[in-house]
């Protein structure tokens, strides 16, 4: 009886062994459901300076992030509001004027990898703003998903959609 116990005992360590390694292996960046891989990490650094720089409102910080193919589609029928790098910068002037202060916070949800030099941040953005109002300043919540695209070039990660 002893003896059946043991094998049993055995038996079920051998299978849950590898079950408790993968799960070592998964380990995920604290506050984040996104895997802890240096990758991941490095393009999550670089969006958490494009945070700061909107909360600073710093347009030459942020357009320095921006790669010069810069594209945004607004997402609807006609292309009137679409724009790209000359038409961000024309974008973040004018939101950047409005603001007296901001204070934002992302909660990355998924980071996507369609290509080695290429990360798609998904992030859910929950930001508090002070808005310069012909009635006075006025603060504002919003809440919202975004995917934030970026490209590295050459030795640096910029970019190319979502800001």
């Amino acid at each position: 009886m002893t003896r059946f116990i043991g094998w049993r005992l055995l038996s079920l360590i051998v299978v849950l062994l590898p079950l408790g390694s993968s799960c070592a292996s998964n380990k995920v960046i604290p506050g984040t459901r996104i895997r802890d891989e240096p990758r991941n990490r490095e393009v999550i650094k670089i969006v958490e300076k494009y945070r700061r720089a909107m909360e600073a409102r710093k347009i030459s910080k942020l357009m320095a992030m921006a790669h010069p193919h810069y594209y945004e589609n607004s997402g609807t029928p006609t292309g009137e509001d679409d724009y790209g790098y000359k038409g961000l910068l024309k974008v973040i002037r004018k939101r950047m004027g409005q603001l007296m202060a901001v204070r934002c916070s992302l909660k990355y949800m998924r980071i996507h990898w369609p290509a080695k030099n290429q990360a798609e941040v998904e992030v859910y953005i929950s930001a508090s703003f002070q808005l310069k109002t012909s009635e006075g300043e006025r603060w504002h919540r919003m809440t919202d998903y975004n995917k934030l695209v970026l490209v590295k070039d050459k030795d640096r990660w910029l970019f190319i959609r979502g800001m």
